[in-house]
């Protein structure tokens, strides 16, 4: 059962604090009433009673069960952000608005986070402070904009931007993944169907061809093979596949994988343009809402570096930040040193340098990498099915051929 801590005040105007078991915020309220209290504050402990078989004692507490290094979902965090800047925006004090935003957060963990955040707040910290305690939750550039609003005193414009800025990598990001689901799924749909008639439907019909005297056609040869090698093998097929990806995986996971995955990345034929688009626009997007929402440009090339999420890129990055921030190098010139930044960008950003609208026209900037993005997206779907139509129905037709021509034998051999 929760642990909530209270303050309260009782008729004479004195302060008391304590903690009380209870299932909700509501039974806490109602034991405050029935001693005569008037409660100031409600907020979650950090801890939860561990029940004892009956005989034991102990004051010993445990951490809940949710861990506060998890992050919650992109999802989530976006609407927090929106709820947020609407009740904001609505003058309502911080307080009031955590209180109407935690009961409608699904996730109990991020609940709890909110809890905590909303206790600090009350009792006089920063809102960014409380929310630096949860990076796993709120990243540096959240954070640092929060900051950026609460000394502007413009919170709520700042959370609308934060909130605009996280609805569009959620559409980038939505975009991708709808692009791979259909290629995916017929990827998947007509292996399995290779599968089924290469264990199932091929051995039943070779069965056939196994009297006859004459050689059989050599594809016929090969498919009967691999039946038998696939029927009579397949839990060792499945260890193997099965080490393969475990493999995979963990090289990927190793600071060598990790290097070769970021070069890939940058190397590999139309993956490659594809992949420094999103890139280029994630990490424009981010330098113009930091930008716009009153962050320096020291910090904010700092923060938006990570956004790119390759290595490589960062070490380049990192080269331009020691150009702009140690030896004065105008931010349009040092990109001018990337070869991942398109010509385009280079020239609006220098514009935006000359018209003092550098954090306006990175935006616009994004804007326009995301569409190209979504371009290059359709074109790669569009060559991508027809390859696999054409994998597939090569796999079709083999098996398809290889069955035929004993069949085309057998009714030359009877004419």
């Amino acid at each position: 059962m929760p642990i909530y801590n209270y303050q309260a005040f009782d008729g004479e105007g004195t302060l008391h604090k304590g903690t009380k078991d209870a299932a909700t915020e509501s039974e806490v309220r109602q034991y405050l009433r029935s001693k005569d209290l008037f409660p100031k504050e409600i907020r979650t402990s950090h801890f939860t009673r561990v029940k004892l078989p009956r005989g034991e004692k102990s004051t010993k507490i445990k951490l809940p069960e949710f861990s506060f290094r998890k992050g919650v979902s992109g999802k989530a965090l976006t609407q927090f952000t929106r709820q947020l800047e609407v009740l904001l925006d609505a003058t309502i004090p911080y307080d009031k608005a955590f209180q109407l935003i935690i009961p409608q957060t699904e996730d109990s963990g991020f609940q709890s986070i909110l809890s905590d955040v909303r206790g600090r707040v009350v009792e006089g910290g920063s809102l960014a402070a409380a929310m630096g305690r949860y990076p796993h939750v709120f990243p540096t550039m959240y954070v640092s904009m929060v900051r950026s609003g609460e000394n502007a005193g413009n919170l709520g414009l700042i959370m609308r931007r934060l909130a605009d800025y996280y609805e569009a990598q959620e559409r980038m990001l939505s975009k991708l993944k709808g692009a791979l689901i259909y290629p995916a799924f017929m990827m998947i749909f007509g292996l399995g169907v290779v599968i089924f008639m290469v264990t199932t439907i091929v051995p039943k019909i070779t069965r056939i061809f196994e009297s006859q005297e004459e050689a059989l056609p050599l594809p016929t040869r090969i498919l009967m093979g691999v039946s038998d090698f696939v029927v009579d093998h397949w839990f060792l097929l499945l260890l193997l596949i099965s080490g393969i990806v475990v493999g995979i995986s963990s090289f990927l996971r190793s600071k060598r994988g990790r290097e070769w995955k970021d070069m890939i990345e940058l190397k590999l034929p139309l993956l490659s343009r594809l992949r420094i688009k999103v890139m280029v626009a994630r990490y424009c997007q981010t330098l113009g809402t930091l930008l716009k929402s009153g962050v320096d440009l020291k910090t904010a090339l700092e923060i938006s570096k990570h956004v790119v999420g390759n290595k490589i890129f960062i070490s380049k990055l990192d080269q331009l930040i020691i150009d702009v921030n140690n030896k004065g190098v105008p931010l349009s010139a040092a990109m001018a040193r990337i070869d991942y930044f398109p010509e385009y960008v280079r020239h609006v950003v220098s514009i935006g340098e000359e018209a003092a609208r550098v954090d306006e026209l990175l935006e616009k900037v994004a804007d326009r990498m995301q569409e190209e993005v979504s371009t290059l997206l359709e074109g790669l779907t569009t060559l991508l099915q027809p390859a696999l139509i054409m994998v597939l129905g090569g796999a079709v037709g083999f098996i398809a051929l290889a069955v035929l021509l004993p069949m085309l034998n057998m009714s030359q051999i009877l004419q």
